[in-house]
């Protein structure tokens, strides 16, 4: 509840300062399926960043989500009460041909989804990360981990057999994202690129399990984990197993933290702010990433902001 009213509060006190300054772009909705919304973290937080977020640009903000209802629907009914801007979340910016030309005076930020290269309307904005740099920049944390446990006897010679990649199709993580991982690692270790194992679509427990158990019985001390939705089943494995990952998205794997070495991090909230304060003309805004170590390497992180 204090919460809540210190968000009232603020949104007042920022929309007279809005009005008065002159600044004003109409309203903003922030219409985010509830599925993403939960990703982003704690509601009340988000709500306070992003409701900040639009009025330092100018917009006054409103939020929606479509519990237990039609998504499309509901935006389509949304997008026409007047509101300047829609920011939607990922799920639904894959629809953007249900809704966007419908509304051609409304801008539609896109968020997490590429631009296609013909076809889309003038009104949408397309909200895209590029985490290769960060992927690289966790091959080459990988490689000096290693490094760092050869020096005191804990593994052997051969580094790049103590990486690995066990990845499973349809999980998000791009064939260019991997490359840049070996790549980064190999650049620390002579040359020498670490393998990589693919698993099938959504693989069960006991697949995800046998894969990680060869793979250490191999030597592999450090994963790139790119397993989607059962990424916390490979990390429950490489606990039992005593080995650490980098992943992508560190809230899915909250629970199992301590065998995090890394996470690539999508900075969405900044990503839209960005694209908040974007000119009318823009049609693709890179968003901001960035590489958190994890309890398994404590330390601040950095970042890779694209452009």
């Amino acid at each position: 509840m204090r919460r809540a009213a210190l968000l009232l509060l603020l949104c007042g006190t920022v929309c007279a300062v809005v009005v008065l300054a002159g600044c004003w772009n109409g309203r903003v909705l922030y219409a985010f399926e509830p599925p993403f919304a939960a990703t982003l973290g704690d509601d009340a937080s988000l709500r306070l960043a992003l409701g900040s977020a639009a009025l330092r640009h100018g917009y006054v903000p409103s939020f929606s989500a479509a519990a237990g209802q039609d998504p499309v629907a509901v935006l389509q009914q949304e997008a026409g009460r007047g509101y300047a801007t829609v920011v939607v979340g990922p799920l639904l910016s894959f629809q953007w041909k249900q809704f966007a030309a419908a509304f051609p005076r409304t801008r539609f930020i896109l968020v997490d989804v590429p631009a296609p290269d013909a076809g889309a309307p003038s009104n949408a904005v397309f909200l895209t990360f590029d985490r290769t740099a960060a992927f690289r920049a966790a091959g080459q944390l990988a490689a000096r981990t290693v490094r760092a446990a050869a020096e005191t006897g804990a593994v052997g010679f051969d580094l790049a057999a103590r990486i690995g990649v066990l990845a499973a199709d349809g999980s998000g993580l791009l064939p260019e994202e991997v490359d840049a991982f070996l790549g980064g690692a190999a650049g620390l270790l002579d040359g020498a690129r670490p393998a990589s194992r693919t698993l099938p679509a959504l693989p069960d427990a006991e697949a995800v399990r046998a894969a990680v158990t060869q793979m250490r019985a191999d030597g592999v001390q450090v994963f790139l984990l790119g397993l989607g939705e059962r990424d916390p089943v490979g990390l429950e494995a490489l606990r039992d197993g005593g080995a650490a990952a980098v992943v992508s998205d560190w809230r899915h794997s909250s629970p199992l933290a301590s065998q995090v070495l890394a996470s690539v991090e999508e900075d969405v909230e900044g990503g839209i702010s960005l694209a908040l304060a974007a000119s009318g003309g823009s049609r693709v805004v890179q968003g901001p990433v960035r590489l958190v170590e994890g309890p398994a390497r404590a330390g601040k992180g950095e970042r890779f902001d694209k452009g």
